[in-house]
């Protein structure tokens, strides 16, 4: 069966959706980090709250583990299935915006109220990256036919390969501490 059979506008079936669903539930984790910062934000009667920094140096950790992910492994395969790389292109600046953000986050002091203004900032970028990914980029990567399963292994890999998963035990506690309050 030759490719011009298939309908243009049809999506890849099957193996597509693994990688995509790899980035889409670090996403969602990295997602639910934010939400509790937000949250403490909100509850937290000072600024300089323990929980408030335990939580932002978690989201700092999970940011840095994913965009790795997504540098090394995911941008440069999306890139080379993708005839247009502006969708690409603006992820990657989502990240350097977010870096941007947490070198500030890491040079302000909890009591400051500039640091949870960087904190909720750093929660708004998070969204609007995974945001862009998950309606813009990915259905375009499964239009690809990109061997989504493949870079679904090297991506599992990858995040085998590391000391812990996505949250450590730790992170998961500290969530578990903040949802109390």
């Amino acid at each position: 069966m030759s490719d011009a059979a298939a309908p243009s506008d049809a999506a890849c079936d099957s193996p597509c959706a693994d990688a995509l669903e790899t980035l889409s539930l670090g996403h969602e984790q990295t997602r639910a980090l934010a939400a509790e910062c937000r949250r403490v934000a909100r509850h937290c009667s000072t600024s300089g709250d323990p929980a408030m920094q335990e939580l932002a140096e978690a989201l700092c950790r999970a940011i840095h583990r994913m965009a790795a992910l997504e540098e090394e492994l995911f941008f440069p395969a999306a890139r080379a299935a993708l005839e247009a790389s502006q969708l690409v292109d603006l992820a990657e600046l989502e990240h350097a915006t977010a870096r941007q953000i947490i070198r500030q986050l890491q040079q302000a002091r909890p009591g400051e109220p500039r640091y949870e203004a960087l904190v909720l900032a750093l929660t708004e970028c998070v969204e609007r990256h995974a945001r862009h990914e998950e309606a813009q980029l990915f259905p375009r990567l499964r239009e690809s036919c990109l061997d989504l399963d493949a870079l679904g292994q090297q991506l599992n890999e990858r995040l085998a390969s590391q000391d812990d998963d996505l949250f450590t035990v730790e992170e998961r506690r500290l969530r578990q501490r903040a949802a109390a309050l």
